[in-house]
């Protein structure tokens, strides 16, 4: 039975956890998402301030949920708390409030932790447990396909490797979740060897809250409702 080539990727590229934080990341994202939509809602105000903390939160949750991952790696880069599995660093990114732009098109060495992603050092192979975990959710093809690239992965992770996982979204809307291995030009933008959507592994919609007359005080938080919703060209971008 072949390997299916999203699942492979994660594997090639983060070792035997990658499944599972292909699985998790949209997971992580969608929650994030609905948390700050509906503190936007809670504070009725007119500006997404609330929301654009969602960057935030998303960096906090990839080291909270991915970080008790057997293999993952809690790592600093500049100002921010990172995750990594097999030396390739993890970091999401809020590139825009809907899906007008790519994430290719928009600048993103704003600052010199985000810079510090392709520049520092990453973890030293040498300093890890020599540690095996069992690991039920791969398939004997996909347990073949680690042993196969084994010697590869232990080949790369010297390099500063990154894997980002850009996504779109508005209090509105979480309109779209990607990830693929990023390298930064000089000009601050970055390059992808190749990008896999990730948001039809979770919900399989977009994430729409509901909008509510209620005062804060009048009765419980609106909770998000799931569907389609159309592009929003409301809301803010936070870098």
């Amino acid at each position: 039975m072949a390997v299916d080539e999203g699942r492979a990727w994660a594997l090639r590229t983060l070792g035997a956890d990658g499944v599972l934080v292909r699985e998790k990341i949209p997971e992580i994202i969608q929650d994030c998402h609905e948390k700050l939509a509906n503190a936007q809602a809670a504070a009725e105000m007119n500006h997404s301030g609330p929301y654009g903390y969602i960057w935030r939160r998303c960096l906090d949750q990839f080291v909270a949920v991915l970080g008790r991952l057997p293999s993952a790696e809690l790592i600093t880069v500049g100002r921010h708390k990172l995750v990594a599995f097999n030396g390739v660093v993890l970091f999401p990114w809020r590139y825009a409030k809907d899906r007008a732009a790519e994430a290719s098109t928009r600048p993103f060495a704003v600052s010199d932790s985000r810079v510090s992603l392709f520049t520092q050092r990453h973890p030293d192979p040498q300093d890890r447990l020599p540690i095996e975990f069992d690991h039920p959710e791969l398939s004997a093809e996909e347990h073949a396909l680690l042993d196969e690239e084994s010697q590869t992965l232990a080949e790369t992770l010297e390099q500063h490797r990154v894997v980002v996982v850009p996504y779109a979204s508005n209090p509105s809307a979480l309109h779209s979740i990607e990830w693929g291995e990023a390298t930064l030009g000089s000009d601050g933008y970055l390059t992808f060897e190749s990008l896999e959507s990730l948001l039809t592994l979770g919900s399989g919609s977009l994430v729409e809250v509901e909008p509510t007359n209620d005062g804060f005080s009048d009765g419980p938080i609106p909770r998000p409702q799931l569907g389609v919703k159309q592009e929003d060209q409301t809301g803010e971008t936070h870098a």
